[in-house]
């Protein structure tokens, strides 16, 4: 599968691919969930149960607060994406990630305007697969560094340094 960067180094995958304590089902989960994540959205019901849908999304803050006629995330809101695995577990009918995800914002966000904005987010997952498809998942992404890096959070008020409040009180 996924075995060298451009440059022929091997990528952080290899170990979890040659574990020799892997069963094959293990590395039939991991190698699905490899390939769930470099389909499009629209291609993704073909790994899945019917109906499927994950009990948490990634971006699940950001699609609480949003304006509910506000588009959510699409193939549109980082049409370049790409996803940098970076770690894969796997243990039975469960796969575990984590991935940054690599684009540009070019389309609407769960209310936020395209920005043009380059964006390295980070994102962990989690799958049950039964009988070769995904019966369930879980995401989180680092929804404060994709706010910060939209510039859509300027954080919270910087604190007074003590020692400018202790030279003031000793005047």
């Amino acid at each position: 599968m996924v075995t060298e960067d451009g440059n022929g180094v091997p990528s952080p995958l290899d170990a979890v691919l040659s574990d020799p304590t892997l069963t094959e089902q293990e590395r039939a989960n991991i190698a699905l969930v490899l390939h769930f994540r470099t389909v499009p959205f629209s291609e993704r019901s073909k790994y899945t149960i019917a109906g499927f849908k994950p009990t948490r999304v990634g971006m699940a803050n950001l699609a609480e607060v949003k304006d509910p006629a506000a588009p959510a995330y699409t193939a549109q809101s980082i049409p370049d994406r790409r996803d940098e695995m970076l770690a894969v577990i796997a243990h039975g009918d469960r796969v575990w990630a984590i991935w940054n995800i690599c684009g540009t914002h070019l389309g609407d966000m769960y209310g936020l305007p395209p920005t043009g904005r380059r964006l390295q987010v980070t994102e962990i997952g989690q799958w049950r697969i039964e009988d070769g498809l995904i019966t369930e998942a879980w995401f989180l992404v680092d929804e404060l560094a994709l706010l910060r890096q939209l510039g859509a959070w300027s954080g919270l008020p910087q604190p007074e340094h003590e020692s400018s409040s202790a030279s003031t009180k000793a005047e």
